[in-house]
């Protein structure tokens, strides 16, 4: 088996595997359409909106950069799975998108080559963490477990169909700016249980390089496709809100933090933020430990749809150190026979 970057001859192949992979999809949409009619939510949609969560074919489509963090697992000149990561703020930490295998015994074999090689390249780059979001009981735990990846959160999805918002003003919220990137810190850290911060908030760049991926590389009220809102109180941010708007076959995203000290605020939060959230399909990403957030989200008619573990691997910079002498060693030695040849003369007359 050989694993390598993929290419753009690759790229029919990616996408049948792909393909091939929406098969959980459909056994869980016919879970959910087993539900009945007394289900609050249709079946279908619920599998249109997890499918479009958990798969994500369509950051495959801006090839520009796709040999870089894009690479297949190739067995008898055929495709048996690829991995597929992004780059977090900071550069020092991948996401990983897709890990999709062939349904065949190369491609189950196929899966630990794989990670093991993105970590690798990622090495190579100066990456020392690899993060990935997968759902909850998804066979594919267990070999990331055992390739190092350890979970440190879970996250609960849910899921509604937002009407058009009555006309009310957005307070208390405001746009976010800038400079509240350590306020909001400052929130997280009062928020997330001391286990959860040990391992992604250590420094306020390890933060920003793992909470909410992407969200929180420019913090201000309008970066790219996402908004950013605070609640402010006696000088401190004691709210935040981050809402990713709607695009073509993606819902609206929903997120918030609440300071546990102002749990009072819960309801009237979550109805002025709604007020600025497009109507349609929307998504609620809420972390297990915020309940008074959980409780407001339920009572305005989000159905829970799923839930998702956070796993994250570390690399020590010292392992990467490692692995380049290791390199240096290896050029060294097969430059030294050479060496040695043209130096040591020979004794015999």
């Amino acid at each position: 088996m050989h694993v390598r970057s993929a290419s753009y001859r690759d790229l029919s192949q990616v996408d049948d595997l792909y393909r091939a992979s929406m098969a959980v999809e459909q056994e869980f949409d016919q879970r959910l359409q087993s539900a009945g009619p007394q289900s609050p939510v249709p079946g279908p949609a619920l599998a249109r909106v997890w499918s479009i969560l958990t798969r994500s074919l369509s950051a495959l489509m801006p090839l520009a950069d796709m040999g870089d963090q894009l690479y297949v697992a190739e067995a008898d000149g055929r495709i048996v799975g690829f991995v597929q990561a992004e780059p977090a703020p900071g550069k020092r930490a991948w996401r990983i998108l897709n890990l999709c295998l062939c349904d065949t015994a190369e491609g189950h074999f196929a899966g630990v080559p794989l990670l093991q090689h993105l970590v690798n390249e990622g090495l190579e780059r100066g990456v020392t963490r690899f993060l990935v979001r997968i759902p909850e009981d998804h066979p594919l735990q267990a070999m990331l477990r055992e390739q190092g990846f350890q979970p440190f959160a879970s996250e609960q999805i849910r899921f509604r169909e937002l009407p058009k918002p009555p006309d009310h003003h957005s307070e208390p919220w405001v746009p976010a700016a800038p400079d509240d990137l350590g306020g909001v810190y400052l929130l997280y850290l009062r928020t997330a249980p001391h286990a959860v911060a040990a391992v992604e908030a250590p420094s306020l760049t390890q933060w920003r390089a793992t909470f909410q991926l992407g969200w929180l590389g420019r913090l201000d009220g309008r970066a790219g496709d996402s908004r950013h809102y605070v609640i402010r109180h006696n000088g401190g941010i004691v709210a935040w809100a981050g809402v990713r708007l709607p695009a073509r076959a993606r819902p609206s995203l929903i997120s918030l933090m609440l300071d546990p000290q102002q749990k009072e605020l819960a309801v009237e939060a979550l109805h002025s933020l709604l007020g600025q959230v497009p109507p349609g399909p929307t998504l609620c990403l809420l972390r297990h430990y915020d309940a008074e957030l959980h409780r407001a989200v339920a009572a305005r008619g989000f159905e829970p749809v799923a839930t998702q573990i956070l796993m994250a691997r570390d690399l020590p910079l010292k392992l990467r150190a490692h692995r380049l002498a290791e390199q240096k060693k290896a050029v060294l030695a097969g430059a030294l026979p050479v060496v040695q040849a043209r130096s040591a003369p020979d004794p015999s007359p």
